[in-house]
């Protein structure tokens, strides 16, 4: 009664957790925002984020949902994570840093039948966190300032289910609930005078949709211990129905802490309904393993994001690619062996074309990853830490590039619940 009482509860904390958001990025104003990675488990990040051919019976891996039928029979699969990151952005013209931390996963998976595994999880999908300031002058040489604020994000919340085909050969799919707000505020004011209105904009937008992706996942056995993983996954179009609240208004004051007293209603639309169409994707990878001794493997991502189209935003978008490498190592250890030969030590890297292309210039982003997993004594349970360096844009043609690290700490926990005891 407490393990099924456990679940529900761990649920609602990370829902309420991925409500928090800090500041992220400058790039998050266009499109969705910032989409999260796709493999976001403390121990893939640290492998430069590779999944697509990943299967293990130690953690949850939703990038490539066949995977669950690597969960084994008696066992019982939970991990969550959280992540701290440090962003430093600069154009030609200035320096700033900020810092957010924030939930990064919950996952669970558990057997259903000899040959049913269900995963289940909730994962970020965007998130939506800036605050910038441009200024100006009028054709009157009077001086003005225009703050672009915004905060939310769609999350993603997963079930999925994995059959096995055979010995080698496993099929699975996950049904996904998108929702999530987006709250953006504009403020154009004229810090020259206290007699002139400051015209405030807030727009508040929630999205809801269901969506499906699928997987498969192919061994190829190269000797006793050593093994060739193939994966596929495909993630099929849908529409997002959003629905949008807009308000103009004039005011003095609500700045910087400041009180606001509205003058008038400019414009009002209480709700407008519209539909986002978001594109397909497919993705690959290998990953060829040791049994209990090492892994390596390599990811390819594509989404058709020149398809994405928006009645509410005017943003064009282009599509965007992704490649991964990353490598697991485990020291040869026995029971008696010392502590640091029970870790598992990882490596990657990965470059990513995102959907963005400003003023003509792409986007792009690039990260090295180190990680390790502490096991706990005596059980397979372990503590799992990242550190992630990369980058992302450039300054060219007037934009903004981003320096980040990015720590995450998590846990995978392997319980044994589905054992009929013999003594009670």
């Amino acid at each position: 009664m407490r393990k099924g009482f456990f679940l529900p509860l761990a649920l609602f904390f990370a829902v309420a957790s991925f409500a928090q958001t800090g500041i992220d990025s400058p790039y998050s104003r266009f499109g969705l925002g910032t989409l999260a990675p796709k493999s976001n488990h403390t121990r893939q990040v640290g492998m430069g984020g590779i999944g697509n051919a990943l299967s293990t019976n130690r953690f949850v891996n939703p990038a490539n949902p066949a995977s669950y039928t690597a969960t084994d029979s008696l066992s019982f699969l939970f991990g969550t994570g959280v992540s701290f990151t440090g962003v430093s952005y600069r154009t030609t013209l200035q320096n700033e840093s900020g810092n957010y931390a924030n939930v990064s996963f919950f996952s669970a998976a558990f057997p259903v039948t000899p040959w049913l595994r269900t995963g289940l999880g909730l994962l970020p999908y965007s998130n939506i966190a800036f605050n910038l300031t441009a200024t100006g002058t009028t054709a009157q040489s009077v001086r003005y300032n225009k703050i672009y604020e915004g905060k939310g994000g769609i999350n993603r919340l997963f079930l999925g289910n994995a059959i096995k085909l055979g010995k080698n050969a496993s099929v699975g799919f996950n049904v996904n609930y998108l929702f999530g707000r987006n709250n953006t505020l504009s403020y154009l004011y004229f810090p020259d005078s206290t007699n002139m209105a400051t015209t405030k904009v807030d727009s508040r937008v929630t999205a809801s949709a269901f969506s499906f992706d699928a997987g498969l996942l192919y061994k190829f056995d190269l000797g006793k211990e050593t093994s060739l993983q193939l994966g596929a996954t495909y993630g099929f179009g849908h529409d997002l129905p959003v629905k949008r609240e807009f308000l103009v208004q004039s005011q003095f004051g609500g700045l910087f802490g400041e009180i606001e007293y509205v003058i008038d209603t400019i414009f009002y639309r209480p709700e407008q309904r519209s539909t986002l169409s978001l594109p397909q994707s497919v993705g690959g990878g290998f990953v060829l393993e040791k049994k209990d001794r090492w892994l390596g493997g390599v990811d390819f991502n594509w989404q058709n994001w020149e398809n994405y189209k928006s009645p509410l935003y005017a943003d064009s978008l282009i599509n965007s690619w992704n490649v991964a490498a990353g490598f697991q190592y485990l020291p040869t250890h026995t029971a008696i062996s010392n502590y640091w030969r029970k870790v598992f030590y990882r490596a990657g890297a990965r470059y990513q074309q995102t959907y963005l292309s400003i003023n003509g210039q792409p986007v792009n982003e690039f990260g090295i990853s180190f990680g390790v997993s502490l096991p706990l004594p005596r059980t397979f349970t372990t503590v799992d830490l990242s550190l992630e360096a990369g980058s992302r844009g450039t300054t060219k043609s007037n934009l903004v590039r981003e320096s980040f690290i990015n720590f995450r700490a998590g846990v995978s926990i392997y319980e044994r619940w589905f054992i009929k005891r013999k003594y009670d």
